[in-house]
C-alpha cells in the first residue's frame, strides 16, 4: 500500500478543482511516480519531498538556483530506508529534520516520527521520538518550530476529539519530548485534522480539516496562537487555494510569497504531482525578518559552538535562547516585525559578539546574513559592540542599552585581569570639534556605568573617535557606536 494512501485512508486523494489562479507543476521536480508532501526551507532554496519513483517511498531533496529548481536527489540513508518515509520537516538551520515512517523495528505503532541531526559526516541514525510522541496507533505529518523547540504533527490515537487530530510536544532542555498534547479547540473537531504547518514566526499555523465548514473534504485553514498560548478560530483560506476536494500537504518559505502542494489533478506527471503557486497578501503568516550565518573563530575561521540568545529590546523582555550548528556553526534566528531585537552570541573563551536589528511591518519580509567572527580575549583586539544606544546628538545612555552593559560588565568580572579602552564614536552630522566631544562625553558614560557596576576605574580608559564618513538613514544610528580595545591580559 503506497505510504500516502496510508497517510489519510480518505479518498480522492491530492485532487484539487483548476478554480481560480492555476497551480505551476513543478516539471523538473515531478516523474511518472507519485510525488507529494513537499516540505520547502525557510529561505526557499531547497524543496523537500516523498517520492515513490525508485519503487519505494523515499525523500529527496531539490535545489533552486535563480528560478530553476534543480534534478531531485535522493537524500540517502540513514534517514530512508527499506522502509516507507511519509513526509518530513527540517529546521531552518539545516540541523535537523524530523519525519514519519512505517513499519521500523523499534516503531511504537504502525507509523512513528523519528529524528536525525545534520553531523559532520551527514545524517545521524535516526532516533524515534519515543513514546511521549509516539504510541501505538499513527503519527505523521511533522512540522517543527524554526527554533526546533515545538513540534506540532496529527494522531488518530485515543482519547482525541475524534478521527485524526492535531498534537503537539514541546523539546526539552535534555533533547527529550514532553508528553504530546491535543491542540484543543477550536482547531480539532469530531473528523480529521491533519498536516499542520508551523511557519517561521511560531505563532501561525496552517492546517487541513474535514471538520470546519468549507468548501470540499478537506480545506486549509489558518490559525494564530496568541500571547495566552490558545489559538484563534480557524479561518479558511478560500479559493483559489481551497476547492471541492482535497487540500493538504502544503508548505510556505519565511517570506510568505508561495504555498507549495500535493495535487494529483489531470495533466500531471505520475499519480500525484508538487505544484505551487502564490499566496494572496491578506493570507500570508506574519511579516518576519530572519537572520542568519556562521559562527566562526576570527582566526581560524573554524566553526564555533555557541548560545545565541534574542532581547526584545523595546520592551526589556527575553525572547529566546538557541545553540549554533556544532558541525558548520550555522545559526538561525527569526524576527516578528515591530520592535528593536537584540542578538548576542557567546562562547567560552571569546568575547560576546551582538548585533540589532528593528524592523517595521510595512517593510516586508527582509533576510539578513550575518558572519560571526569571534575574537578571543587577547591583547589588541578591538570588540564592536552593537547594542550601546544614545540618541541623536546626545551622551545619554539610552534604557534599550541595559543588557549589553550588563554583559560588558560580566565579561570584566569573569576576566579580573582584563583592562579595555572604551572607543566612542558619533555620527557625522555637526562639526568636526562638536563631534570628537560627543563622542568622548559618550565613552565616559560607558565607563561611568561599568565603575558604578564595580568595575575599577584603573581598568578603564575613555577616548573619543569623533565622526564616522558621512551617511543616511538608519545607519546613521549605527554610527554612534561604541568599541572596546584590550588592553591587558594579566
Amino acid at each position: 500500500m503506497r505510504v500516502f494512501i496510508l497517510f489519510l485512508f480518505l479518498a480522492p486523494l491530492f485532487a484539487q478543482e483548476e478554480i481560480g489562479i492555476q497551480p505551476t507543476n513543478i516539471s523538473s521536480v515531478n516523474s511518472g511516480w507519485a510525488d507529494f508532501a513537499p516540505y520547502i526551507t525557510a529561505d526557499g532554496r531547497f524543496l523537500y519531498f516523498a517520492s515513490s519513483r525508485d519503487g519505494n517511498e523515499d525523500f529527496y531533496r531539490s535545489e533552486r538556483i535563480g528560478s530553476q529548481w534543480q534534478t531531485p536527489e535522493n537524500i540517502g540513508s540513514p534517514v530512508n530506508s527499506r522502509y516507507n518515509e511519509g513526509s518530513l520537516c527540517i529546521t531552518p538551520d539545516g540541523s535537523m529534520i524530523i519525519f514519519s515512517s512505517c513499519g521500523r523495528p523499534d516503531s511504537y505503532g504502525g507509523c512513528d516520527l523519528y529524528l536525525s541531526r545534520m553531523t559532520k559526516n551527514g545524517w545521524s541514525e535516526p532516533e524515534n521520538l519515543g513514546a511521549s510522541v509516539n504510541t501505538f496507533a499513527w503519527e505523521g505529518h511533522p512540522s517543527v518550530s524554526a527554533d526546533g523547540k515545538m513540534l506540532y504533527f496529527a494522531s488518530n490515537r485515543l482519547g482525541g476529539y475524534g478521527g485524526f487530530d492535531i498534537y503537539c510536544s514541546r523539546r526539552l532542555p535534555d533533547g527529550l519530548w514532553s508528553k504530546a498534547q491535543n491542540v484543543g479547540y477550536p482547531v480539532n473537531t469530531a473528523r480529521d485534522e491533519l498536516s499542520p504547518f508551523i511557519h517561521t514566526d511560531g505563532q501561525t499555523l496552517y492546517f487541513s480539516s474535514a471538520g470546519h465548514r468549507g468548501l470540499g473534504l478537506l480545506d486549509i485553514y489558518r490559525t494564530v496562537k496568541g500571547d495566552d498560548g490558545r489559538f484563534s478560530s480557524p479561518e479558511n483560506l478560500g479559493p483559489p487555494v481551497n476547492t471541492q476536494s482535497n487540500d493538504y500537504f502544503f508548505s510556505i518559505p519565511a517570506s510568505g510569497e508561495y504555498i507549495y502542494f500535493s495535487s494529483a489533478r489531470r495533466g500531471g506527471f505520475g499519480d500525484s504531482d508538487i505544484y505551487f503557486m502564490s499566496l494572496e497578501e491578506a493570507l500570508k503568516p506574519r511579516v518576519v525578518a530572519t537572520v542568519s550565518g556562521r559562527v566562526t573563530d576570527s582566526r581560524t575561521k573554524e566553526p564555533v559552538s555557541a548560545s545565541i540568545k534574542i532581547e526584545n529590546l523595546t520592551d526589556a523582555v527575553f525572547v529566546d535562547s538557541l545553540q549554533t550548528n556544532p558541525a558548520t556553526g550555522g545559526y538561525y534566528v527569526v524576527l516578528p516585525a515591530g520592535k528593536l531585537y537584540g542578538i548576542t552570541v557567546e562562547a567560552p573563551g571569546y568575547a560576546f559578539f551582538s548585533m540589532h536589528f528593528e524592523l517595521s511591518p510595512d517593510e516586508g519580509y527582509k533576510e539578513f546574513n550575518i558572519p560571526v567572527l569571534l575574537k578571543p580575549i587577547e591583547v589588541g583586539e578591538v570588540l564592536q559592540i552593537n547594542n550601546i544606544f544614545f540618541g541623536f546628538n546626545s551622551d545619554s545612555i539610552r534604557p534599550e542599552s541595559e543588557s549589553e552593559l550588563l554583559r560588558a560588565v560580566k565579561l570584566l568580572t569573569d576576566y579580573p585581569g582584563v583592562g579595555i579602552e572604551i572607543l566612542g564614536y558619533a555620527d557625522s552630522i555637526g562639526t568636526e570639534t562638536y563631534n570628537l566631544g560627543l563622542s568622548r562625553r559618550r565613552a565616559e558614560a560607558v565607563k561611568n556605568y561599568l565603575v558604578d557596576h564595580g568595575i575599577d576605574a584603573s581598568r578603564l580608559v575613555a577616548k573619543g573617535m569623533g565622526e564616522l564618513p558621512p551617511t543616511t538613514g538608519k545607519a546613521l544610528a549605527l554610527q554612534r557606536k561604541t568599541e572596546f580595545k584590550i588592553m591587558s591580559k594579566e
